[in-house]
């Protein structure tokens, strides 16, 4: 687990350093290389792979539609209080939407998953990153992202979404992998896959860190940001409400696999600046909150890691 954190604050603090070095337009530029090798080559490919090859049991299927229907009931909350007492614009409710409804279960949730449960809970988690978090990417962000952010101009909204989603390389790898055989994703691509998940990390925490130093007023960097309402309330929905339904719902209601309560406590994912940066959302507030969630998950990783090293885990 100190591994994941070693890895995310390097990464951050590799981006703020690019952006210091070189200045705010090349770092820019360089930016939106990582966001296109990330979403156009990487992204694609894993979920090409992952999807291809997985096999969900029958078990776990409550699990998936509860958190895609409190994803959902989260992200008409997190509108109700973008547009009313917090009184945000159309960009910045947008992206505080996707910063709650878009969490960090690949690239953060995955490896806390391996650390502290059983092969077939990990098993588990990963039809939990495909089968929520992939379609709430591919649909559910990029669709916010299309009807609050300024990339479609003035263009008719309904069709702004299509155009959005259909831009979106993803979605395609994901179909791709629906339609075919198993065959088609062999043992051999397993290994490069993981390969690109892992590279995923650092150059998804390089983005956001270039853009925490990026958009910081007047020059002066701060870590952590400063934590405002709105990305008060992004923490709380994302952080806390989600993870305490499914933990309720798993004591009380029906008995869900051990890991989805911690998946459903990652952090806001890299990805939400990526639908930021393609659909025209508020990339500072996406950012922030990223940094905050990540930087409260960091705290509570470490944590256990020293209860475990001193044994009382």
């Amino acid at each position: 687990m100190f591994i994941v954190v070693a890895f995310v604050l390097i990464s951050l603090a590799a981006g703020v350093a690019l952006e210091r070095r070189i200045g705010g337009a090349a770092a820019r530029v360089w930016r939106e290389r990582i966001v296109r090798l990330m979403l156009f080559v990487l992204m694609p490919f894993v979920a090409y792979v992952s999807i291809a090859r997985l096999h969900p049991g029958g078990g776990f299927a409550v699990g998936l539609v509860l958190a895609l229907v409190l994803l959902a009931t989260l992200g008409f909350a997190m509108f109700w209080l973008a547009r009313g007492p917090l009184g945000l614009d159309r960009p910045s409710t947008g992206a505080a939407i996707v910063c709650v409804i878009q969490a960090n279960t690949g690239f953060f949730g995955l490896p806390l998953v391996a650390a502290l449960f059983s092969q077939a809970e990990f098993t588990q988690s990963v039809a939990y990153d495909a089968l929520v978090s992939s379609p709430t990417f591919i649909l559910g962000s990029f669709t916010v992202g299309a009807l609050f952010g300024t990339a479609g101009g003035d263009r008719h909204i309904g069709r702004h979404v299509i155009t959005t989603l259909l831009r979106n390389p993803v979605l395609y790898a994901v179909a791709a992998a629906l339609l075919v055989p198993e065959s088609w994703a062999p043992e051999a691509l397993v290994t490069p896959s993981k390969i690109a998940v892992y590279l995923l990390v650092p150059l998804g925490f390089i983005v956001v860190g270039i853009t925490l130093s990026d958009e910081a007023d007047e020059g002066e960097f701060r870590f952590p940001p400063p934590l405002s309402r709105p990305i008060a309330a992004v923490v709380a929905l994302r952080m806390m409400v989600m993870p305490v339904i499914v933990l309720a719902v798993s004591l009380f209601v029906i008995r869900l696999p051990g890991p989805y309560p911690l998946l459903a406590a990652m952090p806001s994912g890299v990805n939400c600046v990526l639908v930021a940066h393609q659909t025209g959302l508020n990339l500072r507030l996406s950012a922030d909150a990223i940094a905050w969630t990540t930087m409260i998950a960091l705290a509570a990783t470490s944590a256990v890691g020293v209860a475990q090293a001193f044994g009382l885990l």
